[in-house]
């Protein structure tokens, strides 16, 4: 990045989110930036607002950050995703060089692309659930396949470790398969 707060990136053009506010600043001294926290929790969620002199909503600009995800957003969560907000919202009333995006988010994004992915950890399914998918996915056997079956449908090592959000969708595939046998 030079510093006029330009970026290429693949041969699109950039701005920083503190070169888009500065040019706002200049071009609309009388607007005003405004911002709603819709989140804070895990998740933050702000939306921001481009408002002109009359207080008419002109643009309006989300973002949303999971709280520890970056080392930024470990301590600074809110404050990264309010930046974000506000540089969506100049982007989308056209200010900002040719993408909606800033510098700073795609800079970002390909620093997340960069990172090993981390596995994500849900609630399992209970022993109960397992008892239901063994009767329709093993014909009522929990068998050492299991852990084969499920590895190459869901990328686990076995039922017990079926991610409660996914049962409903392998208990609907077994079914299906059990119906039509």
């Amino acid at each position: 990045m030079t510093d006029t707060g330009i970026v290429k990136i693949h041969g699109k053009e950039y701005h920083t989110v503190g070169k888009r506010v500065a040019d706002f600043r200049s071009k609309f001294p009388n607007w005003s930036i405004t911002t709603d926290i819709l989140s804070n929790t895990d998740l933050v969620v702000i939306k921001a607002s481009i408002l002109n002199d009359d207080g008419r909503v002109i643009a309006t600009g989300h973002a949303e950050e999971k709280r520890g995800s970056t080392n930024i957003n470990k301590t600074s969560a809110l404050e990264n995703c309010e930046t974000s907000a506000v540089g969506r919202a100049l982007g989308m009333l056209g200010m900002g060089g040719t993408e909606i995006a800033s510098a700073d988010e795609v800079a970002n994004a390909i620093a997340q692309q960069n990172q090993p992915a981390k596995r994500m950890v849900f609630d399992t399914v209970n022993s109960n659930q397992v008892k239901e998918l063994a009767k329709y996915c093993l014909n009522g056997q929990e068998t050492t396949s299991t852990g084969d079956l499920l590895l190459k449908a869901y990328n686990i090592p076995s039922v017990s470790e079926l991610p409660a959000n996914r049962f409903n969708e392998a208990l609907a595939r077994c079914k299906k398969r059990a119906e039509s046998e």
